[in-house]
């Protein structure tokens, strides 16, 4: 297990390793907001689901925020990624392969870490997996590889079509969705 602290730019400003207990320590960290990140090597993907900051009240997210020389205790939950969503991608009724699905995180830009993606198989079919809990949005565009998604515009078009999803806590397994995801045009 490794923690480390992510800067709103998406870059990683300190990493370590977790200790046994749970706890790591980040020294010199200068004044900023941070996203606390998890990494584990094996499977299944987690993330910082709440932080309480030196005994405050837990709050949902992975954000903190460090003053000007100051020492910060965070207690972080971790939860884990063991939900896989399954369905069909259609086209004008038919199924569609070669599509790119993606599970879009509610706030893309600051969880990152909660994308998922696979591309529907020749019977249309496509199996998501790793889930982490949280509210998403989800698309398929045909042929969608390849492209900006992070730019400015472009994935807002695609997720005002999108089936809305809600992966809670407590789920795991396989979710079946009851109906056909619409491919959208590149």
């Amino acid at each position: 297990l490794n923690l480390s602290l992510r800067t709103e730019q998406l870059r990683t400003i300190a990493f370590t390793p977790a200790k046994a207990n749970g706890e790591a320590i980040f020294e010199n960290v200068p004044p900023g907001k941070y996203s606390v990140m998890v990494n584990v090597s094996k499977a299944p993907n987690y993330t910082v689901g709440r932080v309480s900051v030196e005994g405050g009240p837990d709050v949902e997210g992975h954000d903190v925020t460090v003053g000007e020389g100051a020492t910060v205790d965070v207690a972080a939950t971790l939860m884990a990624g063991v939900v896989s969503v399954e369905g069909v991608v259609k086209k004008d009724g038919k199924p569609l392969s070669g599509a790119m699905v993606a599970l879009v995180p509610k706030d893309p830009r600051t969880h990152i870490e909660r994308f998922r993606r696979d591309q529907s198989d020749m019977d249309g079919t496509f199996t998501v997996g790793g889930i982490l809990p949280g509210t998403y949005t989800l698309i398929a565009v045909e042929d969608g590889w390849g492209f900006a998604w992070m730019k400015e515009g472009v994935l807002e078009k695609y997720l005002a079509k999108g089936q809305q999803l809600n992966i809670g806590v407590m789920m795991n397994n396989k979710v079946m969705l009851p109906e056909a995801v619409e491919a959208q045009p590149k």
